[in-house]
């Protein structure tokens, strides 16, 4: 499943045309952050036309954090990367949809992170996302309105589910929370052991490297099943 999420979004018209594009895309999972406009107000509703349950269905949450802390995959959208982004190198909105597309059909969680409409997000933000997410646009005026940012992803998105379902003998099994969770936990224990010198950075890495190169749980059980063995044999547990 997708969940999208509207850091402080400043307009309710924006909130309620992003509730009008997931419901013609076939989104459901809508968080808000700390929203500066009413998603239940006036100028919300009217722009989400049919799609006033998307907007009642909806959570409010205080942090990103909150937002976030149940998925197995956090992308940040972003109109130009800063400097702590740079190891990740952004994807396109296809791009990101031939990676993920497959936990349509999952019970794990990607969230699609959105940010203020002046300001996009902050790079405390940005260090939350496993991925960057960046829509190729003119290098003069690389900056989209928040709802039509949202329309270009969740349609490559559906386009992609398309698709999918144009297999319908083909499994898909992409990695789990649980299974990131318990890599990055033996991996933090290597890091710990060795004492590296910026510990941060070499986990995001990780992370990162991780989100990117496994295609499916079982991969990633791979990996661990690795870790766990060296972990055994070098450090004793």
């Amino acid at each position: 499943m997708f969940r999208i999420v509207l850091v402080e979004p400043h307009y309710g018209g924006n909130i309620g045309s992003v509730a009008r594009l997931m419901q013609n895309f076939g989104f459901r999972d809508l968080v808000l952050v700390s929203p500066l406009a009413n998603p239940l107000g006036d100028e919300a509703m009217r722009w989400s036309v049919h799609a006033k349950h998307v907007l009642e269905s909806a959570r409010v949450v205080k942090t990103l954090e909150e937002a976030i802390k149940d998925c197995a995959v956090v992308a940040a959208t972003t109109a130009k990367p800063g400097p702590k982004m740079v190891r990740r190198t952004p994807l396109t909105p296809r791009e990101f949809a031939e990676k993920y597309a497959e936990y349509w059909s999952s019970d794990e969680c990607v969230a699609l992170v959105f940010g203020r409409e002046p300001s996009g997000l902050t790079n405390e933000e940005l260090e939350l996302a496993d991925i960057a997410v960046t829509i190729p646009t003119s290098k003069d005026y690389p900056a989209m309105n928040l709802s039509h940012s949202v329309a270009v992803i969740l349609y490559e998105l559906a386009m992609k589910k398309r698709e999918l379902r144009n297999q319908p003998h083909q499994s898909y099994d992409p990695p789990r929370k649980e299974s990131y969770d318990l890599a990055e936990r033996i991996f933090q224990r290597f890091i710990d052991v060795i004492g590296r010198q910026n510990p941060h950075e070499t986990m995001k890495a990780f992370k990162a490297i991780l989100r990117r190169g496994a295609k499916t749980d079982k991969e990633l059980r791979a990996v661990i099943g690795v870790l766990s063995e060296i972990e055994k044999r070098w450090l004793g547990r």
